[in-house]
């Protein structure tokens, strides 16, 4: 007789060691980060505040841009460091009156 999935896996545990840095400044980075590029968004989502919406996602992806480098992840450098100047484009398109 077969055992359960379930059952099979009682009584045995995964331990995961966290890698990622709590605290430091690579921590409070990516945390900003994340919590300005979901405001913005949610502006985006909502319709409401398009500056906002362009300002806080370009400062959301320069923070992450900054916690890439000091990971040394180039995949998230280019990625974060490519939206931040497009953001930043927009942000000055916006500025200049050019919309």
């Amino acid at each position: 007789m077969e055992e359960s999935n379930e059952e099979s896996y009682k009584g045995q545990e995964t331990l995961v060691n966290k890698v990622t840095p709590v605290h430091d400044l690579s921590w409070y980075l990516k945390w900003s980060g994340s919590l300005l590029i979901m405001s913005g968004i949610i502006c985006r989502a909502v319709g409401v505040l398009p500056f906002y919406d362009l300002v806080a996602s370009c400062i959301g992806t320069g923070l992450l841009t900054g916690m890439a480098y000091l990971w040394h992840d180039r995949a998230l450098l280019i990625l974060n460091g490519v939206a931040c100047a497009a953001l930043a484009m927009g942000v000055l398109r916006y500025i200049t009156g050019m919309l």
